[in-house]
């Protein structure tokens, strides 16, 4: 088995910088995400979940009622697209609160493998922050950054060799051609 953790704002939808999205009308789809999400979820073999801060909830700023409405919402287009997504874990504290489920810790992650029946031999994360890429190393997960959301611009910021990175990724098609190529497929 196969687990393939993704972050959501940024890598499934655009992420909105220093805003958040609040609402089903500030979700909006990147490009080749549902097409991406269906190639993946169309093995078997593969379980998908989405791994996510969500900031907004601990800064009040959104509701936990709020995102589990846009979490079911992105998570009903993904499937009457074809894809699939075995389950969605997210962290709803600030960053100042130093919770240990709030990547880069790995609390969330650990979380997905405890309750995913099986031994998963292959992990990969793909995310669009640096935050995402020291999570999936705490796992032994591949890393896949993504250019897109703030990817771009926390790759130009890292210096060389300070990223514990695997792959770099323009968008979540690419990585997830990437995570195909490795398992084989």
């Amino acid at each position: 088995m196969t687990i393939v953790f993704l972050d959501r704002d940024g890598v499934i939808n655009e992420n909105r910088s220093d805003d958040y999205v609040k609402s089903w009308e500030d979700f909006v789809f990147l490009p080749n995400a549902k097409e991406a999400l269906r190639r993946l979820a169309g093995k078997d073999e593969v379980k998908i979940f989405v791994v996510s801060n969500q900031a907004g909830i601990g800064k009040d700023l959104v509701t936990v009622a709020q995102v589990d409405e846009v979490n079911r919402r992105m998570k009903d287009e993904i499937e009457t697209a074809g894809g699939r997504i075995d389950g969605i874990f997210y962290c709803p504290h600030s960053p100042e609160e130093g919770c240990s489920c709030r990547k880069p810790e790995a609390e969330l992650l650990l979380k997905v493998l405890e309750e995913t029946p099986g031994n998963p031999h292959r992990r990969f994360m793909v995310g669009d922050a640096i935050s995402d890429m020291a999570a999936a190393k705490k796992v032994s997960a591949v890393a896949i950054m993504v250019r897109t959301g703030r990817g771009k611009e926390q790759l130009n910021s890292v210096s060389a060799g300070s990223l514990k990175v695997d792959y770099i990724a323009e968008d979540v098609s690419e990585a997830v051609e990437i995570i195909l190529q490795n398992i084989g497929q």
